[in-house]
């Protein structure tokens, strides 16, 4: 219980260091600009039809699985 005390004090004391700091402010900036980097893309891929499955594409095996 000791541990936990003392690990999150210090959790705490480097997060508050962070926060005024302003680096978790960058850190989400960052975060939001990767998903809506990465949510243009798919949008894109899905527009264009890459990484899609042609129409008619069987999802099954060809043979049964044993059991």
């Amino acid at each position: 219980m000791i541990r936990t005390l003392i690990f999150g004090a210090i959790a705490g004391y480097v997060g508050k260091k962070l926060y005024d700091e302003g680096k978790l402010t960058e850190f989400k900036n960052d975060l939001v600009t990767r998903y809506n980097d990465a949510r243009t893309s798919l949008a894109q891929s899905q527009d264009t039809g890459i990484g899609t499955v042609p129409a008619g594409t069987a999802t099954t095996p060809a043979h049964p699985l044993p059991n």
